[in-house]
C-alpha cells in the first residue's frame, strides 16, 4: 500500500464551495421582483403622502373647470364631469384601494391557515365536514356575497372588505390544507410527537413556520387579483360611495364621458389598478424564488 500523497509546499489546494447566494441576492438579481417592490413603495408612500402632495381637495368640485383636459394650468391630469381634480383623487384613491385589500387579504390568510391546519390535523370526520363546509364557500358566487352584504350593510368598504376575505378564505384554506398533510408525515413531525409534544404545539411551533413562505407568496399575488376585484366592485356601486375618492368609482364615472373628449378621467386610475396589480404579482414571483428557490 502506497503512503498518502502530501501536497508540495506552496502548492494549490481547492478553494472551497462558495456559500449559497444570500436571499437577498436572489432577490435583486429578479428585475420584475424589484421592480414591483419599487412600484409598490411608491405607491404607498403618495397615498400616505396624499393630504401634502394632492395639489387640491379630492371632494371639491369647481364649476368653471369641468372636464378640464389633461394639461390644463393647475390641473395635470385634468379634473372630471364635476370639476373635481383627478390626480388628487388618484391619490387619496390609492389609500383605498390599498387599506381595504391588504387588511382583507391578511385576515382571510389567517382565516384560512386557521382552517386549513386544523382540517390537516383533526379527526376524519372532522376534517371532511370543514372541507366540505370550504368547498361550499367555493361555489357561492362572491357577487351574491356582495350584494348581501350592501343590503344588510351601506355599500362601502366594509362590503369590499368583506366579500374579499369570505372569497379567499376557501383558496387559502385548501393549499394549507394540502401542504399541511404532506408535512404532518415527515420526520420531524413524527419526532416531535415521540417527545411527547402535543398536536397544537406541534402545529404552532413545528408545521406552521414550513407552511409560513408559501402562504405569505400566495398572501402577496393574491393582494394584486383583489386590488382588481374591489375596484370591479366599486365601479358596480358596491364599494366606496361618493364623494370619498377610490379607483374603481373613478373608472366607472370615468367611462361616462369617455367617448366626450375626456379619456383621461378614466383611463388614469384604470392604469392605476393596472400598475399596482402587476407591481404586487412581480413580488409574489420574487418572494417566490427568495423563499423557495
Amino acid at each position: 500500500m502506497s503512503a498518502p500523497t502530501v501536497p508540495a509546499a506552496g502548492a494549490e489546494t481547492t478553494a472551497p464551495p462558495r456559500p449559497r447566494r444570500s436571499a437577498l441576492a436572489r432577490f435583486a438579481r429578479n428585475r420584475e421582483a424589484v421592480l414591483g417592490f419599487a412600484v409598490i413603495a411608491a405607491v404607498v408612500a403618495v397615498s400616505v403622502l396624499a393630504p401634502w402632495l394632492a395639489p387640491h381637495d379630492p371632494n371639491a368640485a369647481d364649476a368653471e373647470s369641468v372636464l378640464a383636459p389633461t394639461g390644463s394650468a393647475g390641473h395635470l391630469l385634468g379634473t372630471d364631469e364635476q370639476g373635481r381634480d383627478v390626480l388628487s383623487r388618484l391619490l387619496y384613491g390609492g389609500r383605498t384601494a390599498l387599506v381595504v385589500s391588504v387588511v382583507s387579504v391578511t385576515a382571510a390568510l389567517v382565516a384560512g391557515t386557521a382552517v386549513g391546519l386544523f382540517a390537516a390535523f383533526a379527526g376524519r370526520r372532522a376534517s371532511g365536514a370543514l372541507m366540505r363546509l370550504v368547498d361550499l364557500m367555493f361555489a357561492f358566487p362572491v357577487i351574491l356575497v356582495a350584494l348581501s352584504l350592501a343590503a344588510v350593510v351601506r355599500p362601502g368598504a366594509w362590503v369590499l372588505a368583506g366579500t374579499v376575505v369570505f372569497g379567499a378564505v376557501p383558496y387559502v384554506a385548501r393549499i394549507v390544507f394540502a401542504e399541511a398533510r404532506v408535512e404532518r408525515e415527515k420526520d420531524y413531525v413524527e419526532a416531535a410527537r415521540s417527545l411527547g409534544a402535543s398536536e397544537a404545539a406541534i402545529v404552532c411551533t413545528e408545521v406552521l413556520p414550513n407552511l409560513a413562505s408559501s402562504v405569505v407568496i400566495y398572501g402577496t399575488s393574491l393582494v394584486g387579483v383583489n386590488i382588481v376585484f374591489t375596484a370591479s366592485l366599486s365601479a358596480l356601486g358596491l364599494g366606496v360611495q361618493p364623494p370619498d375618492a377610490d379607483w374603481g368609482r373613478m373608472i366607472s364615472e370615468g367611462a361616462k364621458v369617455l367617448v366626450t373628449g375626456s379619456p383621461g378621467v378614466a383611463t388614469f386610475p384604470a392604469l392605476a389598478v393596472l400598475l399596482v396589480a402587476l407591481a404586487f404579482n412581480w413580488l409574489g414571483d420574487g418572494l417566490r424564488d427568495v423563499l423557495n428557490p
